[in-house]
């Protein structure tokens, strides 16, 4: 074992695992950016935004993960002539399909909140945007972090995928160690081991913020 894990190895280990959590951090920020663009499009009242954001949802939704990356990696240079670096891909790729599942969770959560609040934030003179910053997303984030923490743990898992693509993630660096060392069952256990830890401290993370939303609340109840 401990010509397995050497000194060398486990700054490998180290290194993927920090490129991993920052595909995951950078495409959960800029997909629940991209989610709640194309959900309020979803939710306009003009219908060229709704067809645009609904055809942006129904296509990344609809497709898998994996071809988008191939697509986005492989066919998009030879259709625009631009090139992207592997890791900017792999950001690109999985941001845009973390959005369109983000969207639907947005849009969701918004038209969860009782429409009175909205007539009322209307009687008190509130613009729209302000409505939108200051009554509606304050109560919808409450029902939308539990969706969107699943959602980050998914993405999390789901940021292997960009090692098809030659971003040297924890997956990609684990296969060069199993390739020098000859051993895929202590590498690929530890591996299965990191994915587990990141997650589990991932969803801790996600339930204290979903308890800190709540406790107004629960306040206010008793």
């Amino acid at each position: 074992m401990q010509d397995v894990f050497t000194p060398e190895a486990l700054r490998a280990l180290w290194r993927g695992a920090q490129l991993t959590l920052s595909l995951t951090l950078l495409a959960s920020v800029f997909g629940l950016l991209l989610g709640l663009v194309a959900g309020l499009g979803r939710m306009s009242r003009l219908a060229p935004l709704r067809l645009l954001a609904g055809a942006y949802i129904e296509i990344f939704r609809g497709t898998p993960l994996l071809v988008q990356l191939f697509f986005l990696f492989f066919a998009l240079p030879q259709l625009t002539g631009v090139s992207l670096p592997a890791f900017n891909t792999a950001v690109l790729g999985l941001s845009l399909f973390a959005g369109a599942y983000a969207a639907e969770i947005i849009r969701g959560s918004l038209n969860a909140v009782d429409r009175g609040q909205v007539d009322a934030a209307r009687a008190l003179g509130l613009t729209p945007l302000q409505t939108l910053r200051l009554v509606l997303i304050p109560q919808a984030a409450r029902t939308a972090v539990p969706a969107l923490g699943n959602q980050f743990i998914g993405l999390l898992k789901d940021s292997s995928l960009a090692s098809v693509i030659t971003v040297s993630e924890l997956l990609l660096t684990t296969r060069g160690l199993v390739s020098i060392t000859y051993q895929p069952v202590p590498l690929y256990l530890a591996v299965a081991l990191i994915y587990f830890l990141l997650s589990n401290v991932a969803a801790r993370l996600f339930r204290l913020l979903e308890r800190r939303l709540n406790r107004p609340y629960r306040t206010s109840a008793a």
